[in-house]
Order: C-alpha cells, then structure tokens, then sequence
C-alpha cells in the first residue's frame, strides 16, 4: 500500500513536470524562433502583441474615452513588419498625436480612426502625409486608432479652437458604425475610462494580463473568440487576400441606412459641421471603402449572399452617409471608385489579411483625395493658417 501511494505520488509530480516542461516550450519557442511557427500562431501573435501596444500607447480620458500619449517612439507590430510610431505633443491638455514628419502652424487636421493613423503605414508613405506633399498643406495627423465618429468630433471641438484650422478632414470607414454605438454606451456608463470600460464587457483583468503576457491563453483565447469565423484564401494574378464576411460591415450592408448605428453617425457628423462653421473651418469628410468592397468582384464568391448584393449594394452604407451629408451641405470625398479602378488594373491596394492599406493603397488614397480637392476648391482661402506657434502649439522636435 505504501508503494502505490509513492508510485501515485511519483506519477503525478511526473505528469505535472511533464505539462510544466510543455507549457515552457508552447511559450518559448514562440518567442525564441518566431519564424518557426505556423503562420496561423504567427497572425495571433501579431493581433495580441498589437492589442498590447496600443494600450501602452493610449491614456484614458473623461471627454475622449482615450488619447494617445505624447513622447512615444516604439515598433508598432504589422503584417509583414514593424511600423515605427512617434507621437509629439499637440499642445493641448497633454494630447499626443503621430508625427508624420509635418509641422505646426497646421493649415489642415486629418481626424480619424486607424485609416487616419496609419497604424500599419510607415510615416513616409502613410496617405496623410503623401497629400501633405501632393498639395502643399501643412497637415496634422491627429488620428487615434480606435476611435469612433463621435470621439472625433469631441477632439474637434477641444482642440479646434486653439489650431484654428482652414480644413477639417474627417475619415470615415464602415467599422465607425459599430464604434459609434460603443462609445455612445460608455457615455451613457457614467464610467470615466472608455478602454476599461470596453475591455470589462469582454473580459476580466485576470484575463487581459494573460493574453497581454502568455502565448498558450493567446491561442486559447484566439480560438474561443474567432474561432467561428470563416475566412477565404485567393491568391490569383499577382493578388494574395484573405476575405472576410465580418458584422460589422455584413450588418450594415444588410440594412443600410435603417439601423441605429446610422442615427448616431448622422448626429455625429452634424456636431462636426457645427464646429467646423464656428471655427470657420472648411470641412470634408472622406469615406473610406473597405476591402471586400473595393474587391467585390472577387469578394462577392466567397459572401453566402454574394449572388444577391451587387457592387450598389456594397456601397449602401457609404452611400447613405454620403446622402445625409449632402442633406448637411457638407463635402465629402468618397474614394471607392478611384480604389475600385486601381484594384481592377490588378493593384493590390490593401494588406492580405488586415483591413488597411498597403503603400499603394495609401499612394491611391492621397492621390484620390488630392484630386477631389482640387475638384472641390479646397482650401478656399490661400495663405498661413489662422493658428499659430505663438499660440501654443508648437512643431515637432
């Protein structure tokens, strides 16, 4: 009896080595020899490893949800490579912004999500800065990946009346719909951290600390919460995509124009308009289509509706907002048929797997955009900014 209890106990120390030593090894390797992993384990690390540096990168705040900290210089992880970001400060309440290399006194705000930041743009070759060279203009990048429609007419308000920009451009990219009703929740939560807000409804901090820091609950956590997905591979005449039938553009497109979601996008761009009018700025929202969009020809076998939704009905969402901003009287630029011209010459204009764009889908935009300025005659009014130096805002060092 005494040497089965001894041999259990030899048993189970053995069997909890054995899983010690595994889960060493699950979490090492990853770590020791990126290389060597499945392009599956690669794709999570990357998500994960993104996740946790846009948390370091951002602070809360009571009015936006969050800023981006100021004095920042990391590698931001992408899809083939790491992005250099450097934020400077913007003068204003200690807001950092991404220096694109342009500088104050700024003669134009680009306000925006992760299209606006280019999170997976190097500076140089990111679409704000590449129209800052096409025109001329001196451009502020103060786009915050994360951000809906409605934190950035926020931004707008507080820190347009010390820039006192000429132009006011705001991105616009399907996903803001979601985003839109998020961050309308968290202003109804009497909470004061919108990301700790956001993270709280999808997990606990035990669980955020692990999937910051161990790759075995990353692949555990990537399967429960993607799991179902269902992606399509295509690979033809010098095109390589991952297509994917998301909600939060499936949603839209299924009932443009009709859910709430819209409601709080139109009350979005109206509080811009009314604080661009007193800051007598000139404002212009850029839509901004997505992948599967702009691709839709190829997109659309792999959608299990794609027989039913043509390229007009792709384009509902995009099309609606653009309807109730002309109810507005304010411009707008709506890039899907310049990108959809370039990507039907075989132009791979956004990254494989991820929703942004590649360079030569920031090249497109810029040049898409530059010319619907010019169309439009904007600015209106040459000459300096009415913002200035002496004012506060100073230009990155």
């Amino acid at each position: 009896m005494r040497d089965d209890r001894k041999n259990l106990r030899y048993g189970i120390a053995a069997l909890a080595l054995g899983l010690f030593l595994a889960i060493l090894v699950v979490e090492s390797i990853p770590r020791l020899l990126p290389g060597l992993m499945p392009t599956k384990v690669q794709a999570v690390q990357r998500i994960y490893n993104a996740r946790s540096s846009w948390q370091d990168m951002m602070r809360g705040d009571r009015e936006l949800g969050f800023v981006l900290k100021p004095g920042l210089s990391l590698d931001f992880p992408s899809e083939d490579r790491s992005i250099q970001i450097r934020t400077v400060d913007l003068g204003i309440e200690g807001i950092g912004h991404r220096d694109i290399g342009t500088s104050a006194p700024y003669q134009v705000l680009a306000l925006g999500d992760s299209f606006t930041f280019c999170d997976d743009s190097q500076a140089d070759t990111c679409w704000v800065k590449r129209l800052a060279d096409e025109t001329g203009l001196s451009i502020a990048n103060v786009g915050v990946n994360g951000y809906s429609t409605l934190a950035e007419a926020r931004l707008l308000e507080k820190i347009g009346p010390k820039l006192r920009p000429n132009v006011v451009l705001v991105g616009f990219f399907p996903n803001d719909f979601k985003d839109n009703v998020h961050f309308h929740n968290w202003t109804e939560s009497g909470t004061e951290d919108y990301w700790t807000w956001m993270r709280r409804k999808r997990r606990s901090d035990t669980s955020d600390s692990l999937a910051r820091h161990s790759i075995l609950y990353r692949l555990f956590d990537a399967a429960r919460r993607y799991g179902r997905r269902t992606t399509h591979e295509y690979r033809e005449g010098g095109l390589d995509f991952v297509f994917r039938a998301d909600s939060w553009w499936s949603g839209v497109v299924a009932r443009a124009g009709v859910t709430p979601t819209y409601e709080l996008t139109e009350k979005a761009f109206e509080q811009l308009a009314e604080t661009a009018k007193r800051l007598d700025s000139e404002l212009v929202v850029l839509l901004f289509p997505f992948k599967e969009q702009v691709y839709w020809n190829i997109a659309r076998r792999y959608h299990p509706l794609g027989e039913e939704l043509d390229e007009k009905a792709i384009d509902g969402p995009l099309d609606a907002v653009a309807a109730h901003l002309d109810k507005l009287g304010v411009k707008y630029c709506n890039l899907t048929d310049d990108l959809r011209a370039r990507a039907q010459r075989g132009e791979q204009l956004y990254l494989r797997a991820g929703a942004h764009w590649t360079e030569a889908g920031n090249e497109a935009a810029a040049q898409s955009i530059a010319d619907c300025l010019a169309e439009n005659g904007v600015p209106h009014e040459s000459g300096q900014p009415r913002g200035s130096a002496a004012a506060g805002v100073r230009a990155p060092v």
